[in-house]
This record gives structure tokens, C-alpha cells and sequence, in this order.
């Protein structure tokens, strides 16, 4: 009897909301300084894919000035002084396939301070400088959180439809599929050319969501230069 009296009652565990992918992520950098469950930029896959206009690993070679776009995460920030006294950082944008070091100058340090978050995933728009013997860095000229960063698509395009020359063959067939495959709100106009024969323009009236792959696919299935954007 006083065994059962001075047994220990039983206590449930709280009831706690779980963690956010963002906590998780996080937490597994933070212990072991990688993540292993995900990475930051999965959630924003479709916005890297159609912003970013390179990646860490395709910068070599690059001319110094050429203007560059890469989607990432900030880390290893560190703000520094020059010798005007300037505030100016260093830090490394990292993507899936490896990292950059990356400067804001003083002449875009207060424009771009608030955007210096460690482990934030960002749109980075910036110049390459080559380093002699050494992997190229980035001066960076803005920083666009992913979480606002808008991807704009033309509200009208044109594809050309050269019939009997380039692309496929059944051009008809592919190009519904390709319409019902990325469905979106830009109108689609097709103008149906024979040489030294007839021109047609048509409206579809189905409309679309003319992203990078996309692109690829009408020049794959029309030939090269045929889509145009009529209207922002």
C-alpha cells in the first residue's frame, strides 16, 4: 500500500504545435550545421527556376561587370569598416549546388542593410568580379526576400507556327498538350505562316503560363525565335 501511495503518477506530455519547415531547418543548421530534412529554397522551387539567370557553379568565366541573378541563402554575414569609415559587408550566398562570397559596398550598404538576414532565402541581383586564380565573387546591387519576390509574366505572347518547316511535326497536338499542361491568365495569339503563301492570326482562347519551360518547349516544338511577347 504505501508503494502504490508513494508511486509516481503518470504525466502526459503537453500538447505542443509542431515546428514550421522554416524551425526545422533552422534547428538542424543551427546543431549540426547542415540541413538534412530540406533545404530553405525547396518552398520557393518554382520562383528559382524562373528568376534566378545562374547559379553558384555556373559564374567561372562569367566577364567582370556581367549583371547576374542567383537565389540563395545568406550566411556568414559580416559588417565591416573601410577606410573612408564606411559600412560596408562580406558574406556567402549558397544555392543547392555550392556558395559565392558576395559584397555590399558602401554605396549600397544603407539601401540594402534591413536585407542582410543570416539564413534568409533571397533573390540576389548583382555583378560578377573574376578573381585571378581564385572563384569569382558577386558586388551586390539588390537583395529581393523569395517570400515577396514576384515573378511577372507578359499578359499576351504570339507564337509563330511556320507550317511544314521547323520544329515538329505535329505541332497542333504538342502545343495543346503544352497549353493544358501550363494553364495560367497570359492570352495566347498564334499566327500561322506559310512562306511566299498565307499568314493567319489567331486568338486562343485558352491562356497560359508562359514560363522558362515553357519557352523551351514552343521553340522545341515551333523552331527557334518563335514566341513573342506582345504585352507586360
Amino acid at each position: 500500500m504505501i508503494a502504490e501511495e508513494s508511486a509516481p503518477g503518470e504525466h502526459g506530455l503537453p500538447a505542443l504545435p509542431d515546428w514550421s519547415t522554416q524551425q526545422k531547418l533552422a534547428s538542424e543548421k543551427e546543431a549540426l550545421g547542415v540541413y538534412v530534412t530540406g533545404h530553405p529554397l525547396d518552398e520557393h522551387a518554382a520562383k528559382v527556376a524562373e528568376l534566378s539567370t545562374h547559379s553558384t557553379e555556373t559564374l567561372e568565366g562569367l566577364e567582370r561587370g556581367a549583371e547576374v541573378a542567383l537565389c540563395g541563402i545568406l550566411t556568414g554575414i559580416q559588417r565591416k569598416r573601410n577606410k573612408d569609415a564606411k559600412l560596408w559587408a562580406a558574406m556567402h550566398l549558397a544555392d543547392r549546388t555550392g556558395r559565392v562570397e558576395a559584397m555590399v559596398f558602401s554605396t549600397q550598404y544603407d539601401r540594402l542593410q534591413t536585407a542582410l538576414v543570416e539564413d534568409k532565402a533571397v533573390l540576389v541581383r548583382g555583378l560578377v568580379l573574376p578573381e585571378e586564380n581564385a572563384p569569382p565573387k558577386i558586388s551586390v546591387q539588390d537583395i529581393v526576400p523569395l517570400d515577396v519576390a514576384r515573378v511577372n509574366l507578359p499578359s499576351l505572347i504570339s507564337i509563330r507556327v511556320a507550317v511544314g518547316v521547323n520544329g515538329v511535326l505535329d505541332k497542333a497536338g504538342e502545343l495543346n498538350q503544352l497549353f493544358a499542361k501550363k494553364s495560367g491568365n497570359t492570352e495566347v495569339r498564334l499566327r500561322l505562316e506559310k512562306p511566299r503563301d498565307f499568314s493567319v492570326i489567331l486568338d486562343v482562347t485558352r491562356k497560359v503560363r508562359p514560363d522558362k519551360e515553357f519557352w523551351a518547349e514552343v521553340e522545341r516544338i515551333c523552331g527557334p525565335e518563335s514566341l513573342e511577347v506582345l504585352a507586360s
